[in-house]
C-alpha cells in the first residue's frame, strides 16, 4: 500500500559480491521483487519466510529469472507472529552466518482483521513492528561487527508507507501503554474498510519512527550503519488489489484503478534496493541517516507525527518493555 509515484527511475547498478543481505517476508510480492534484484547485483540474499516450501519456490523462481549471478540465494525460517517466534528466529541465524551487511524489513500484514495474537498484540502490529523490533535488535550486534570490517557498507532498511500519516487527522496517538498495542484502533468498528486501513497506517507509522529512534541510537554509539524508512509505491500486490476492492464507493471499480494508478511488483521493489545498495546512500551518509526516501531515492518530509523524536523515544520504551515482559513472564 502506499501513494502514486513514477513507473521508472534511473537506479546506478552496484555490486553486492560477497555482501550479506536478508529480506523478510521474500516469498512474493515486493520482498520477492526485491530478493531477486539484489540477487542480480551479486549478493547473497536469504528469504526471509516462514515456509520452507514457499521459500523453496520463490528461489526457484528467481533462478529461472535470473540466469547469470555471482550471488546465491538461501531460505531463511523466519516467523514474527510472535515476540518468541521471532526472536528464536534471529537467534537461529545468528548461527548460520558470521556477518549480515544489510537488512531489509519488508514483510507486512496489510488486510486483516481486528484479532490479538498469543502475547496479546494486534496482529498487524505484531507482524510489521513488534516482530521486525525483535529481529533487528538481536540482530543489531552481528551487523556492528560486520560495518566495522574493511570496505563494509552496512544498512537497515524499513519499509513503510506514504500511507503512515494517514489516519492522523482525525486521532490521536501514544505509545505510552501497552493497550496502545492491543486496542481497537479506532476503538469503535474496527473492521470497518476505513478502520483496517487506520490500524496499518499506525504500523507505518511505528515503522518510521522505529527507524528515527534506532539511527538516533546508532548514531549516539558512533556506529556506521544506516537505517532508512522507504515508501514503495502504490504497488499492484494481492494484498493491495484485495484492501481496494473493499474501498467503499470505489470498489467495484478497484481493478480499473490498480491498472492504471498501481506500479507493478518490480517497480516497487527499486526503493528498497536503492536504499539497501546504492552507493550514494554511503558517499553521502548524513542525507540519508534515519531518514524517509520515496521512489525512487528521494528525501522525503514525512508527516509531523513522524518526525516527532518524544513519539520515537516512547514507541522504542513501550516495545522494549513488552518484548522483556514477553521474554520474561
Amino acid at each position: 500500500m502506499g501513494t502514486f509515484s513514477s513507473r521508472a527511475a534511473s537506479v546506478t547498478q552496484p555490486n553486492l559480491r560477497g555482501r550479506v543481505l536478508m529480506v523478510t517476508g521474500a516469498n512474493r510480492g515486493i520482498g520477492f521483487e526485491t530478493a531477486k534484484q539484489l540477487y542480480r547485483l551479486g549478493g547473497t540474499v536469504y528469504l526471509g519466510v516462514r515456509s520452507e516450501e514457499n521459500a523453496r519456490r520463490a528461489i526457484e523462481r528467481i533462478r529461472a529469472d535470473v540466469t547469470s549471478s555471482d550471488g546465491q540465494l538461501k531460505w531463511f525460517p523466519l516467523d514474527l507472529s510472535t515476540v518468541g517466534q521471532a526472536r528464536e528466529s534471529a537467534e537461529a541465524f545468528l548461527k548460520m552466518e558470521d556477518r549480515l551487511d544489510v537488512l531489509i524489513n519488508n514483510a507486512c500484514l496489510g488486510d486483516a482483521p481486528y484479532e490479538l495474537n498469543d502475547d496479546g498484540i494486534e496482529n498487524m502490529m505484531a507482524i510489521n513492528h513488534v516482530g521486525h523490533y525483535v529481529l533487528t535488535t538481536t540482530l543489531l550486534d552481528l551487523m556492528k561487527r560486520t560495518s566495522s570490517k574493511k570496505g563494509s557498507d552496512s544498512r537497515i532498511v524499513n519499509v513503510s508507507s506514504t500511507v503512515h500519516g494517514a489516519w492522523g487527522r482525525k486521532t490521536s496517538i501514544s505509545f505510552s501503554d501497552p493497550l496502545d498495542f492491543s486496542k481497537p484502533f479506532p476503538p469503535n468498528n474496527p473492521n470497518t474498510w476505513s478502520h483496517i486501513i487506520a490500524r496499518y497506517s499506525r504500523t507505518k507509522l511505528a515503522n518510521l519512527l522505529f527507524t528515527k529512534e534506532l539511527q538516533r541510537r546508532l548514531d549516539d554509539e558512533g556506529s556506521g550503519i544506516i537505517a532508512v524508512s522507504v515508501h514503495p509505491g502504490y504497488v499492484a500486490t494481492d494484498a493491495a488489489r484485495e484492501a481496494t476492492s473493499k474501498m467503499p464507493i470505489l470498489g467495484w471499480i478497484s481493478d480499473i484503478l490498480v491498472k492504471f494508478f498501481f506500479i507493478d511488483e518490480a517497480a516497487g521493489a527499486r526503493n528498497s534496493v536503492y536504499a539497501a545498495s546504492n552507493p550514494s546512500v554511503r558517499s553521502d551518509p548524513e542525507k540519508y541517516r534515519g531518514k524517509f526516501m520515496t521512489p525512487v531515492g528521494k528525501i522525503t518530509v514525512p508527516s509531523a507525527l513522524a518526525q516527532n523524536q518524544d513519539l520515537a523515544r516512547d514507541l522504542w520504551t513501550l516495545t522494549e518493555k513488552i518484548v522483556f515482559q514477553r521474554m520474561n513472564p
